[in-house]
């Protein structure tokens, strides 16, 4: 039996006693102030809050309650004169509410002596008689121009200030309106008389708006930057009443036909939010449309529409640009954040910009229902957005539905210098389904004129198309079709019997030099079903084109057509390439039985006789035609550097390479993408290699044995040291001349040793190399030049490498097994007590790089151990501790009947492997008496294990001295020592 191997520490534990202190006690008072209510109430001023001043709501009047009617001389009044205001009541009254907007005064030195008023806010305003009566004059000045309304109750008046009018002007807004039809050219000469409004109630750019009227008097105010939806509201039947001087256009409201009502007020374009409050808007058949005079080039429009349900029936949307002209149009932007739209398209104005951000649904019918009616809507085959540039912002989730139309046409209006592009941003998501045949954007889900098409990372595209048209199409040259990584296009089409191949018919049309690129993740889905014998190509680009699929990306392409002359994927120029590497899965599948007995059919087909598909590392199935069972007809794995070149459907193989020969040469003969099924190429399995630390120090194993994990049964080779001799395992492809050192076990595990004799150098670099099936990986690091034992890490993150505070003298040879570090326990200076106390030692903490102490920051108090002998040199350990006798004081006095304990205890390390066990929790010990704490057996304990007596919350109360009744402690300093002991158990 060979001897126990035995390594003691000595480490001095001490508490100081310091003489008796008497705290000071501090009492706290709490006073409390006694109020006498009735006292303070008869000397309060009473504010009635405002809601119980209007409390009397227009639904709860009796039939009794009195009628008002108001009486303006003429609705075009003059500025700064003061005029009277006619109030007639249907029965004798005491005291009404009025209210008179801002910028409208009463003057109260020209009222009647038998009528008093009250201004209750800046508004409203109290009037009162006190006998009572029928008829009241308020004498009113106008001291702004604009539009104004007074009311009482649900009454009111509204008339227009002009400070260029004289009393002798008649009724001019009612002759305005029959002067000036609703035709565009002669409405726009409204802007010669009146060129400002100033809505009322402005404060901080916000316009509460729980109306028409006071929606459109909010849009013309350039110092309004938010209206604010507060109530419910629809257009009226005239939508240009009492809107005269700031609008043009229609002054009708018909259910199924258009109106366009114009804003034409100079210099207003703004940044804009419409807050819609959750309330919905009833537009009829209303479209807001906006004249070029409206708009700065330096400050164009940007509305926002937020938080909003909208129902119209006209076919250019709510709200449009197109009127701005080729100037401001470009420059203009609408976003649509949380809105709900029911009718028509959402938005018509071909060269602008619009932005969906939130939850935005748009589903057109032929007739909506309202909260406040049922309406037709005028026209079914509408799109539901045309602009230039459409922006579906970041974790934005669209819906978009049409009755008989598109969904998205973009740039076909767009500047020369200015191209349209569709782009998601990253997480969002969109749906479209175009319903019916035809109609706007030739009833394609998403058409692009002019521009690309970008689905950035983690994006969802879905679409739906019509029977027999396109889903996405790009006709504008070198446009490209980029597919975020990560992010995942679908496209799903029924019932598509169509024939031939154009713009409108296949379901993804590219027109020539265009790009098709789906990166890292990415996933491209066309499932086409119930197609008959469609001749339509599924993928079509009209010349040349770049399709390439990236690490882990996917393209499945199915579609049950039983026409031969239908491709999956067909390129109309030679030039063009299809390449992808390490894809997740490509698949080219047809999923129904093909007519005929000609061959002549073919997934790919690349027109010319140069066109190339280049492939790398990847497993390869095919069915051959008419197989539809799950099992391929032929399978290769793994195929890299594949390159084919087509004539049509015709390939040649040019180059392939393999594991085996045998496999290389069947996938020679047999492979084709004509006249088969199926094709699929799927991933395979990445390649994982890592390399364990080495070291120079010749003392310790990893001095010249590689160790690490890699995926099971692949080859490793390792580079970089000139102790490490040439391999002498082939390698596993045939044609590779590569030599290998050693092969990873089923489970991954690899181990390489030198010859005798050699050992690596400090400094160098060795290279972990491992391959399997054409994939590999490669791991790396430098030999660490390391003398006598290991370095202490920290308690909490063993990776890391730190210089804790009193370090303890350890021995230099200990050898592969040893004691790393062992903190000393300090209880720091405590009060002398006449009672029981359990005092706990302080953390242990950390040395900065300078030397100085971390105050900062502590770690648990603990042990580290390391065991670095080899598997045939190690059968476990044992480590013990002795307290050496009982604390003690400077003048040898004894701390009678004290105990310490070792609470929390925990075993962690970052190197893996099994843990040894734990003897007794918690550990008391006894002066004198050895106590093991922890054994280790068999290959238990390999690596460094940290020992430690708590975490990083309970460092500070993990190491306890208990210390009785009855000890009378002194004041002085107490200490025992700690021999620490890791046994080397012995072999058999």
């Amino acid at each position: 039996m060979k001897n126990r191997k035995k390594i003691t520490i000595f480490i001095i534990t001490s508490l100081f006693i310091q003489t008796l202190v008497f705290p000071i006690i501090v009492h706290g008072t709490s006073l409390t102030e006694t109020v006498n209510t009735e006292e303070n109430s008869e000397n309060q001023d009473f504010q009635i809050p405002e809601s119980d001043i209007f409390n009397n709501n227009l639904d709860e009047k009796q039939s009794n309650d009195p009628n008002f009617t108001l009486h303006l001389g003429q609705q075009l009044i003059p500025m700064m004169e003061v005029f009277p205001l006619a109030i007639t009541v249907d029965q004798k009254v005491e005291e009404f509410h009025i209210e008179i907007p801002l910028g409208i005064s009463l003057v109260e030195s020209e009222l009647a002596t038998d009528i008093f008023v009250e201004k209750l806010t800046s508004s409203k305003w109290l009037i009162k008689s006190p006998e009572g009566q029928a008829a009241f004059v308020l004498p009113i000045r106008a001291e702004k121009d604009g539009i104004f309304e007074i009311a009482i109750d649900d009454e009111t008046i509204t008339f227009q200030v002009d400070e260029h009018t004289s009393t002798s002007v008649d009724d001019s807004i009612n002759n305005e309106e029959k002067k000036h039809p609703e035709s565009i050219e002669e409405s726009s000469r409204d802007n010669d008389s009146f060129t400002e409004s100033v809505a009322p109630y402005v404060e901080n750019g916000i316009q509460d708006v729980a109306n028409w009227e006071e929606f459109i008097q909010a849009f013309v105010n350039p110092d309004v930057s938010k209206i604010n939806i507060v109530n419910d509201f629809e257009t009226p039947d005239n939508p240009r009443l009492n809107l005269m001087g700031v609008t043009a256009g229609a002054t009708s409201n018909v259910s199924g036909t258009e109106r366009f009502v114009y804003l034409n007020v100079a210099n207003i374009s703004r940044t804009l939010v419409v807050e819609g409050n959750g309330h919905q808007i009833d537009f009829r058949s209303i479209t807001l449309c906006f004249y070029p005079t409206t708009a700065q080039q330096n400050n164009p429009w940007n509305i926002t529409l937020r938080n909003l349900e909208i129902y119209h029936g006209n076919w250019y949307g709510p709200l449009t640009y197109n009127d701005l002209g080729s100037t401001h149009q470009p420059l203009s932007t609408l976003t649509y954040e949380n809105i709900t739209n029911v009718g028509s398209q959402l938005i018509h104005s071909p060269t602008a910009k619009v932005r969906l951000a939130g939850k935005v649904s748009s589903n057109q019918v032929t007739t909506y229902t309202s909260k406040f009616r049922t309406w037709n809507v005028m026209g079914s085959g509408q799109t539901n957005i045309q602009v230039s540039k459409l922006t579906v912002l970041e974790n934005a989730d669209i819906e978009l539905s049409t009755v008989s139309d598109g969904n998205i046409d973009l740039g076909r209006s767009s500047p020369t210098n200015s191209p349209g592009e569709f782009i998601m941003e990253s997480g969002s998501s969109l749906t479209a389904t175009a319903n019916g045949s035809g109609g706007e954007a030739d009833g394609l889900n998403l058409l692009v004129v002019s521009g690309n098409v970008m689905i950035s990372d983690s994006a969802t595209l879905k679409l739906t198309p019509q029977d027999g048209r396109s889903a996405i199409s790009l006709r504008s040259t070198n446009a490209s079709l980029d597919i975020g990584k990560d992010s995942t296009v679908s496209i799903l089409s029924s019932r598509r019997t169509s024939s031939g191949n154009s713009n409108i018919t296949n379901l993804v049309w590219m027109a020539a030099g265009s790009a098709l690129n789906i990166s890292d993740g990415g996933t491209l889905n066309i499932d086409a079903t119930g197609q008959g014998s469609s001749t339509s190509n599924i993928v079509h680009v009209n010349g040349a084109a770049k399709v390439s699929v990236g690490k882990d990306a996917t393209l499945d392409i199915k579609s049950d057509s039983t026409a031969q002359a239908q491709s999956l994927l067909y390129f109309a120029n030679a030039n063009s390439t299809f390449t992808f590497s390490d894809a997740k899965r490509v698949n080219l599948q047809r999923t129904g039985i093909l007519s005929g007995t000609s061959t002549t059919n073919g997934l790919i087909n690349i027109a010319g006789s140069n066109g190339l598909l280049d492939i790398d590392v990847q497993s390869v199935e095919q069915w051959a035609r008419g197989n539809f069972n799950d099992i391929p007809t032929y399978s290769w794995k793994p195929i890299f550097n594949l390159s084919l070149r087509y004539t049509g459907v015709v390939s040649r193989i040019d180059s392939v390479d393999s594991i085996s020969q045998g496999v290389a040469d069947s996938f020679n003969d047999n492979f084709s993408t004509q006249n088969v099924q199926r094709i699929l190429f799927e991933k395979i399995s990445d390649v994982d290699v890592t390399i364990d630390p080495l070291t120079s120090n010749r003392s310790e194993i990893n001095s010249y044995t590689i160790t690490g994990r890699a995926t099971p049964n692949s080859v490793i080779q390792f580079t970089g040291d000139p102790a490490i001799p040439q391999g002498n395992i082939d390698s596993p492809v045939v044609s590779e001349n590569e030599k290998y050192h050693t092969l990873s076990d089923e489970n991954g595990d690899y181990s390489y040793r030198l010859p005798v004799g050699y050992y690596f150098t400090a400094g160098n670099e060795v290279i972990a190399y491992a391959f399997l099936n054409g994939k590999y990986d490669s791991a790396r690091t430098i030999v660490e030049e390391r003398v006598g034992n290991p370095f202490p890490v920290d308690p909490l993150d063993p990776e890391i490498e730190v210089d804790p505070e009193n370090k303890p003298e350890l021995p230099e040879d200990q050898g592969l097994l040893s004691i790393d570090f062992a903190s000393s326990f300090n209880f720091g200076t405590q009060s002398i007590s006449l009672q029981e106390q359990t005092y706990y030692a302080q953390p242990q903490r950390l040395l900065n790089e300078d030397g100085t102490v971390n105050e900062e920051e502590a770690r648990p108090n603990y042990i580290q151990i390391s065991d670095r002998r080899s598997e045939n040199e190690r059968n476990g350990w044992e480590l013990a501790v002795t307290q050496k006798e009982q604390f003690k004081g400077e003048e040898n006095q004894e701390l009678v009947g004290a105990r310490l304990s070792l609470l929390n205890q925990q075993l962690v390390t970052v190197q893996g492997g099994t843990a040894p066990g734990l003897q007794t929790v918690p550990s008391s010990l006894v002066p004198g008496n050895r106590r093991t704490l922890l054994k280790a057996q068999g290959n238990e304990g390999t690596g460094t294990w940290i020992y430690r007596f708590g975490d990083g919350d309970s460092a500070g109360e993990s190491v306890a001295l208990n210390v009785p009744k009855g000890a009378n402690p002194e004041a002085t300093t107490y200490s025992t020592t700690l021999i620490w002991e890791l046994s080397a158990v012995p072999d058999n």
